[in-house]
């Protein structure tokens, strides 16, 4: 008897995270209906739609915005107007699985966004760029530079992500039958509760942060998430710095020295493989950039114009 029991109970508990994870699922359009009235300009690569921004003259130097793992790049608009008063011609775009751009079937590796990366300069017909890479977008834009040194002028790093060591949560989700649920349950939440630490005590802070989590309604973005949180996109990118250093690109790093997310000791190791980077720290955690974007913007633009980029 006390078999039915075990069975019964099991078959409880089965129906209940099945009827939770149901209850859960975030995901109710598709990432078209959600560019809608963007003002994003879009490009159909080889692996999905491309949603991005092109401001400034033509015939300016440019320089590329790359955001981070989570918060697309309508975080980073505070960067636009210095960038555009310092002469460059700015480029901002969403990484697939993120923001306006599209969810496409496929594993979200670091190789996808570099190749997506490349294939938006080619779409723009600029041959060399600038790239200013945040957080995990430094992780892209080390990858890029790595692979494609002449087509790069000159970096900037802030926060960036070197190397991740994977938690034992994260090594759970990678289990192919545990993925959705952690990802539903779990790790999307976390992420979102993370979202709201960007700040929102201004009414730009608060609409970021309304973007950011409406970005978890469009179909695909947990499954894109959790691809990239478990795959190969977060592995070490000390050897890119290597690569780079060796190429004698111009390179500012830009971190928090109490960074609980990006270890400072790994940001220092990626700095060591450089003779001349320029390089601040700050305190203030992750987000320390919330309020300083007008600084942070002038001390890159001074160190390209520096560089005579």
């Amino acid at each position: 008897m006390w078999k039915f029991w075990i069975i019964g109970v099991l078959a409880v508990i089965v129906v209940g995270v099945a009827i939770a994870y149901a209850l859960a699922d975030r995901e109710t359009m598709t990432a078209e209906e959600f560019r809608a009235g963007s003002g994003y300009e879009t490009v159909a690569l080889t692996t999905g739609v491309t949603a991005y921004k092109d401001m400034g003259p033509k015939d300016a130097a440019p320089l590329v915005i790359v955001h981070g793992a989570t918060l697309g790049s309508v975080a980073y608009e505070a960067y636009y107007q210095p960038f555009l008063d310092a002469g460059y011609r700015v480029i901002a775009y969403d990484q697939y699985g993120r923001g306006f751009s599209d969810r496409p079937d496929a594993e979200l590796s670091v190789e996808l966004m570099h190749t997506q990366l490349l294939g938006l300069l080619d779409h723009l017909e600029i041959e060399n760029a600038a790239l200013y890479g945040v957080s995990f977008g430094g992780a892209v834009i080390a990858r890029f530079a790595a692979a494609h040194p002449n087509r790069v002028t000159g970096l900037g790093f802030q926060v960036p992500l070197i190397e991740s060591p994977r938690s034992g949560l994260l090594q759970l989700a990678s289990l192919p039958l545990i993925k959705p649920l952690v990802g539903r349950m779990v790790l999307v939440p976390a992420i979102i509760d993370r979202g709201e630490s960007f700040g929102v005590e201004t009414e730009e802070q608060r609409r970021v942060v309304d973007h950011f989590k409406t970005q978890f309604e469009v179909q695909g973005t947990q499954r894109l998430l959790m691809s990239m949180l478990t795959g190969d996109a977060m592995s070490s990118r000390l050897d890119d710095h290597a690569t780079i250093a060796a190429a004698n690109i111009p390179t500012q790093f830009v971190y928090a020295t109490d960074d609980p997310e990006i270890s400072p000791t790994s940001v220092q190791a990626a700095i060591s493989n450089y003779e001349a980077a320029d390089v601040h720290t700050y305190t203030g955690g992750h987000f320390f950039s919330a309020t300083k974007q007008d600084e942070l913007a002038g001390k890159l633009s001074a160190f390209f114009k520096a560089n005579g980029i």
